[in-house]
């Protein structure tokens, strides 16, 4: 609760909220400088309406597949909530998430607003946890299946061919992660029971000192609370969870469509390069979860920007960039911070009342 208080306050919004932008405008101008030239704002406004919309489509259908699967979680355990309520909550958490070190001030968020929607805090948490495990088995499963299956050509096309031997240990230790997760969802006791060894070792202990046994207790009651909503889930039916797998796929698959439509916009045929395109931006979405920057601000347009490199003109790359940040970023913050102020204001009125 405390670390929810920290989170949410008003004085940690503005401190994430200036370091992410901060970082990510001071990167864009860089790249803007080195690249931008008059044929480039000409470019710009050769770009027709119709494209552009197709665009902001990609951002709303993102919005749109994300605000349902967390309605459906929420159906399967048996709350009903409005999908506007739950497209405003899902906004106002990714504005949060968005301005704060990987993504900590998501999970508060939604719960606490899940809370003030009649939604117990219990079952908040578990709508919250089974989303997050959803989305976190995808990047942890996926992301390495498609780096072990293309890492050669994938560091070849952005021109870090000699990360490779970094890749390849990010790997075995994504791998584990992997391996660990499936672990906990087939055999939660005996998952325990390794979770508290690590715990136990003298490693663990040196480096966190007297706070492993509360962090170590604190693991343990998060996997307990996950396998009861999991459990509670599955008690459902099948299809259902099926299709929030399927949504989870579509919000992801959405996000990464953003790329191709700016591609297009631009004049570039995608028609032979979605999957490559999708592919690219996977992995390096991959790489950013690990990052402890707000919003992977710096990393963010340098990886992307490395994208936009090999299918654009040099003038073009770094708006490309910057057009996509705004897309995928920036307006996330900007719908979202309208809904968390709108919101928590409304909280607060009810509070006084």
């Amino acid at each position: 609760m405390h670390t929810s208080k920290k989170v949410l306050s008003p004085a940690f919004i503005r401190k994430g909220l200036f370091i992410a932008v901060a970082i990510s405008m001071l990167t864009l101008g860089r790249l803007l400088r080195s690249s931008t030239t008059a044929d480039t704002w000409q470019s710009l406004l050769r770009i027709h309406p119709r494209n552009l919309l197709i665009m902001f489509s990609a951002v709303l259908l993102s919005w749109l597949t994300e605000g349902l699967r967390v309605k459906t979680i929420a159906n399967l355990l048996g709350e009903e909530i409005s999908f506007f309520n739950t497209l405003r909550i899902n906004l106002a958490s990714i504005f949060t998430g968005n301005i704060t070190p990987l993504n900590s001030g998501t999970i508060p968020t939604q719960v606490y607003l899940l809370h003030q929607n009649g939604i117990s805090v219990g079952k908040a948490t578990a709508i919250v946890t089974i989303r997050l495990t959803f989305t976190s088995l995808l990047l942890a499963i996926g992301g390495p299946v498609l780096l072990l299956l293309f890492r050669g050509r994938i560091l070849r096309e952005v021109g870090l061919s000699w990360l490779s031997g970094i890749v390849d240990y990010l790997l075995i230790l994504a791998f584990l992660y992997a391996v660990f997760m499936l672990f906990l969802l087939l055999k939660p006791a005996a998952g325990e029971r390794v979770v508290q060894r690590i715990f136990r070792l003298k490693l663990s202990q040196q480096v966190l000192g007297a706070k492993a046994e509360t962090f170590c207790q604190k693991t343990l009651a998060e996997i307990s609370e996950f396998r009861g909503a999991l459990g509670s889930l599955l008690r459902g039916n099948l299809p259902a969870v099926l299709f929030v797998l399927l949504l989870t796929a579509c919000s992801w698959l959405s996000t990464l469509l953003i790329v191709p439509a700016i591609l297009y916009g631009f004049g570039v045929n995608i028609k032979d390069k979605i999957f490559r395109l999708i592919l690219l931006q996977f992995v390096v979405q991959f790489f950013l979860s690990f990052i402890p920057i707000p919003g992977g601000s710096g990393l963010a347009e340098i990886g992307f920007f490395s994208i936009f490199g090999k299918y654009l003109p040099k003038h073009l790359q770094a708006l490309s960039v910057a057009l996509w940040r705004l897309l995928s970023y920036y307006l996330n913050i900007l719908v979202g911070g309208v809904c968390f102020l709108r919101l928590f204001s409304r909280n607060k009125e009810k509070n006084h009342l």
